[in-house]
């Protein structure tokens, strides 16, 4: 079976149309792709939030929550170099079941390390406080090397609440690793309980219910990573 020049050109056109900045952006079928999910959130509803483009400074609703927020730089990326000299990447506040609950974020590159070097990549630490009572923290930045890639790992803290995060490399249905986060878990006593999906044009959203300590805790930090990415 032998192939014209014309026509394996346009096939390869349609498979580079399917990939931008080191990830595939569309299904098969012209879809949005999907984050691969942990089977103890694969049942919970997706909650979509968010707009085209997050710009400087901006508000959007979350299920009828208002949130409001303002950037340090037209583009924010945890996969990508931290803007020169940007200390304060983001501000945001968000009207949940219990309130108005606000936070500032602070952000610095620390010393390369080898697996940063290894990968030519210049992971920064975000750093966000929430002042209400009690106070909480969340902090994420370089996380382990798996498949050659290297992933994004930290906590939230409220009390003696500690919720981890970590970004995810996988879209459903395929064993290939993307470079950039398809998006991020958050886990509680080891049990994925949260997930945020950036594989697509919008922020999707896995959470617990929203007026407990726990669903709380992954809503304020799904709204810190998705605001620090850049909507495809």
């Amino acid at each position: 079976m032998t192939v014209s020049v014309p026509t394996l050109l346009a096939l390869l056109l349609v498979g580079c149309a399917s990939v931008r900045d080191g990830r595939e952006v569309r299904g098969r079928d012209g879809r949005d792709a999907h984050m691969a999910q942990a089977p103890s959130v694969a049942g919970v509803a997706e909650e979509s939030f968010g707009k085209p483009a997050w710009g400087r400074k901006g508000e959007f609703s979350l299920s009828g929550q208002r949130v409001r927020y303002e950037r340090g730089a037209e583009r924010l990326a945890l996969f990508e170099p931290l803007p020169a000299n940007l200390r304060n990447p983001l501000n945001f506040s968000w009207q949940g079941p219990g309130g108005e609950s606000s936070t500032v974020c602070e952000a610095w590159t620390p010393e390369a390390s080898a697996n940063s070097r290894l990968t030519d990549s210049k992971p920064w630490v975000l750093s966000c406080r929430w002042g209400s009572a009690p106070a909480a923290m969340l902090q994420i930045g370089e996380g382990q090397m798996r498949r050659g890639k290297l992933s994004r790992e930290g906590a939230y803290r409220r009390g003696e609440l500690t919720v981890g995060l970590r970004s995810v490399h996988l879209h459903e249905g395929s064993a290939q690793p993307q470079t950039v986060a398809t998006g991020y878990e958050m886990l509680h006593q080891g049990t994925v309980v949260g997930s945020l999906d950036l594989s697509g044009s919008q922020p999707r959203l896995r959470r617990p219910d929203p007026a407990t300590p726990l669903g709380r805790a992954v809503t304020e930090a799904a709204l810190a990573l998705a605001l620090v990415w850049e909507p495809s």
